[in-house]
């Protein structure tokens, strides 16, 4: 059954949706244009790395699951490394383009599902610049959340045009782009209730292929999955109280900002069931990552899906005002701040992500190469550490290491962070 809201618009003859498109990827440009000189942060060392050893172990990521269910976002990193080396802005060109791609694709998907041209380009534009997600655009690791939204637009559109087959395979690479992937037959399932209606099930056999090699690759590596392994990922009642604390993030403070407009407009507000449809959808997507234990909310890069769903939510709330000073001032008002937010607030805040390890390569440039220890490094990882001595020449993987050693090193460089210049401090003992 389509979800109706009680909030009913025509369809109205459009012009042009080209240069519609083409603002909305201009803003999207513009919102992410910051960080193209924000240098690689943390574990992106350790996934150009992990390129090197792929080189003569093609298998080595079934050693260190779930990276195995990560392999798109390798390759990409493989090849742009292969042009680019370390030049961190060649790779943040890439993940914006594919946040571009995106907001094209779901432009595409939009029209097929909504019947009113008008909210499709309200979500678009709204999703575009939306901060929430932001740490899977600014952050190269996380390159995965928009891979995996990529191929996961690609199932939908062609489902939805009934080629079957190239939805599978595109599902089967969002499988590859990351494990959270295995949600999206619940998304085509509801794009054939919205649709269509109805349920054919044996359509859905299809996806049963990729759904099944996904779940056997998973069994095989579980006992090497340090994610359960290590209790990363455990089930438990604490996944609701994390749940509700994200969506509730998620929609402060302009999902009441609009809901309050359109009271004022309408002197009504949309159904429960329409709002909590969207709400429900939301949540579906954020299901994969409830359980991650040590988090209080779902970090930003996990809301990427679930922020698109969200946006037609928002946009729907805004359509009664269509065409008044209102929803100008509104989307002026909610573009100034998302962008804003991200160029002014977000950016310093990755640039002191990245910090640790981009002064730990500028000082060891400044060093010939020899052992090193590293002392109150920021990240729990010492991987971080030993892989980032690769972007300086000369430096290799066993010169570096992270904390005391259990014997002496006289010679040793000794570099320790200060976690309030951000700088080493650099002595040999």
């Amino acid at each position: 059954m389509r979800l109706q809201s009680d909030l009913t618009f025509s369809t109205q003859p459009t012009s042009s949706a080209a240069p519609w498109l083409a603002l909305c990827c201009l803003l999207g440009a513009l919102a992410y244009l910051p960080i193209l000189n924000n240098g690689f942060i943390a574990d992106d060392y350790v996934i150009l790395h992990r390129i090197d050893i792929l080189k003569t172990h093609p298998f080595y990521l079934y050693q260190v699951p779930p990276e195995n269910f990560r392999s798109v976002s390798y390759v990409i990193f493989g090849l742009l490394k292969a042009v680019a080396g370390y030049h961190a802005w060649v790779f943040y060109v890439l993940n914006v383009g594919l946040h571009l791609a995106n907001i094209v694709l779901l432009f595409k998907l939009l029209r097929i599902v909504l019947e009113d041209e008008v909210r499709v380009r309200l979500a678009v534009l709204l999703f575009a610049v939306f901060q929430a997600p932001q740490e899977a655009v600014m952050w190269l690791a996380a390159m995965n959340e928009t891979t995996l939204f990529f191929f996961a637009l690609l199932s939908l559109l062609f489902w939805s045009q009934g080629r079957r087959g190239v939805a599978a395979l595109a599902y089967t690479l969002a499988l590859f782009s990351k494990e959270s992937a295995i949600i999206i037959p619940v998304f085509i399932v509801l794009l054939d209730l919205y649709l269509r209606r109805q349920l054919v099930w044996r359509r859905y056999m299809v996806l049963a292929i990729p759904s099944a090699v996904f779940v056997a690759i998973f069994l095989f590596t579980v006992s090497d999955n340090f994610m359960l392994t290590s209790g990363t990922y455990s089930f438990r009642f604490g996944a609701i109280r994390v749940l509700g604390t994200t969506l509730h993030r998620l929609l402060w403070p302009w999902f009441y900002i609009f809901l309050t407009l359109v009271w004022i407009k309408m002197r009504r507000l949309p159904s429960f069931r329409f709002v909590a449809g969207y709400l429900g959808a939301a949540i579906i997507a954020m299901l994969p990552y409830m359980f991650i234990a040590y988090q209080t909310s779902l970090q930003s890069r996990q809301l990427y899906l679930a922020s698109a769903v969200l946006m037609i939510l928002f946009a729907t709330l805004l359509r009664p005002l269509h065409g008044t000073p209102v929803l100008s001032i509104g989307l002026l008002a909610f573009v100034s701040f998302n962008v804003g937010y991200l160029w002014f607030t977000k950016d310093a805040q990755f640039e002191e992500r990245a910090a640790p390890t981009t002064q730990l390569i500028s000082i060891l440039r400044q060093h010939r190469p020899q052992k090193t220890v590293v002392m109150n490094f920021a990240y729990p990882f010492p991987e971080i550490a030993t892989s980032a001595v690769l972007a300086v020449p000369g430096w290799q993987v066993g010169l570096l290491s992270v904390g005391e050693h259990e014997a002496p090193c006289t010679e040793c460089l000794k570099l320790e962070w200060n976690s309030h210049t951000h700088q080493y401090e650099s002595t040999t003992r």
